[in-house]
């Protein structure tokens, strides 16, 4: 196991920018997950601004509804007038307008086809919230409506249904936060693994391709075949370090989030990137022999597919132009399966099922570069 030893002699150096690379990254993951994470969870209602112009008689239908919207909502008093109607939109004093026309509570106990006329912020959550609650309203009259009953009583039954409330309680949460962090400290990893692997291995394996370490080995007494098998032995120890290092660090970052499912979920979904990594990183041994490539081509690739995968800017910000991209890189699909990985609340096949085929497709990354390893090797063999 001569070759084996001297595997890590050569890359004994390496060692601090290890170090150095990892304390950098966790200091990066406590900073974003104490940034990320409230210790007090709080909730709170927040009513919108509603306006309420009546054109209808003050009817006991017209009455109940304003007085439903008053609980409900911040009661914005306004003029029937449309320039002052669209000066308080503009300038955000009300949220959402309802306008009830004339005869509205003649046609509606008609049964007729009645339109309440709304003005509204375009693309706002509050009008939204608004037109849920001015349905919700209208909805229930109309279910009432249709057992004939009398408009006293259909005013009674409406505010007795619509001022039930359901209490809602938050609690924190902290193994799901725990877990969207460790899927954040997940995502940037894949800047680390592969500029840290690609280097350290890389970089060693070159030593060993020099000319006069090739003709040492050639009339050692060490074979042909041990002498790669030593070799493929201590790369695959060395990614494993490199990968077991991050494990423990988040193990003791995240250790509740860690120790679950979705924990476990997420440590084979790096190993299984990290298959990818080393082959990549074997492949880039067999093409070149030059140091400064090898340093450059590390760079570009962590850099890169981190910048376009969605390890430093989250996927949903990303254009589809750039994720259409990123999808040609094994990075996407891995950056992809711990965000999938942190949204499952439950394991069964419907869940797993993504995640699972976003790991395939890792895998087949890998095994497209260990193709290309043996065809390159093969044909460099045959040219000597």
């Amino acid at each position: 196991m001569i070759v084996f030893k001297n595997y890590f002699k050569v890359a004994k150096p390496f060692l601090p920018m290890i170090i150095i690379y990892t304390c950098i990254f966790v200091a990066v993951a406590i900073i974003t997950s104490t940034n990320g994470i409230q210790t007090d969870t709080v909730y709170q209602a927040n009513q919108t601004n509603i306006a309420f112009i009546n054109r209808d008689n003050d009817t006991k239908l017209t009455k109940a509804f304003l007085h439903y919207i008053k609980d409900n909502a911040h009661y914005i008093d306004l003029k029937d007038d449309e320039s002052e109607m669209r000066d308080a939109l503009f300038f955000r004093k009300v949220d959402y307008i309802m306008i009830i026309p004339k005869n509205f509570t003649e046609d509606f106990l008609n049964q007729k086809d009645v339109k309440i006329e709304t003005m509204d912020i375009p693309d706002s959550y509050t009008s939204i919230y608004s037109k849920t609650l001015m349905n919700r309203y209208l909805n229930t009259a109309q279910l009432y409506l249709k057992s004939d009953m009398s408009l006293e009583d259909i005013v009674q039954s409406i505010q007795k249904d619509l001022n039930q409330h359901s209490s809602i309680e938050m609690k924190k949460g902290n193994v799901h936060e725990q877990i969207s962090s460790a899927s954040s400290f997940y995502n940037f990893s894949n800047f680390t693994f592969q500029s840290i692997t690609i280097v350290v291995i890389a970089m060693v394996m070159l030593s060993f391709h020099e000319e006069k370490v090739k003709k040492r080995s050639l009339v050692s007494a060490t074979s042909y075949q041990s002498f790669n098998r030593q070799l493929l032995l201590a790369n695959i120890i060395t990614a494993l370090g490199i990968w077991l290092l991050y494990i423990v660090v988040s193990l003791i970052l995240y250790q509740q989030a860690m120790l679950t499912y979705q924990g476990l979920l997420l440590i084979l979904n790096s190993l299984i990137f990290m298959i990818f990594v080393f082959t990549l990183s074997f492949f880039l041994t067999i093409i070149t022999n030059r140091k400064t490539v090898i340093d450059g081509i590390s760079t570009v690739i962590g850099l890169g597919t981190s910048f376009i995968a969605g390890a430093f800017v989250p996927q949903e910000l990303l254009s589809d132009f750039v994720l259409s991209m990123a999808k040609l890189t094994p990075s996407y699909w891995y950056i992809s399966n711990n965000n999938e990985i942190a949204k499952i609340s439950s394991l069964s096949w419907e869940t797993l099922q993504p995640i699972m085929i976003n790991m395939a497709i890792i895998l087949g990354f890998a095994l497209f570069f260990y193709i290309c390893i043996q065809i390159t090797s093969y044909l460099k063999l045959k040219k000597n």
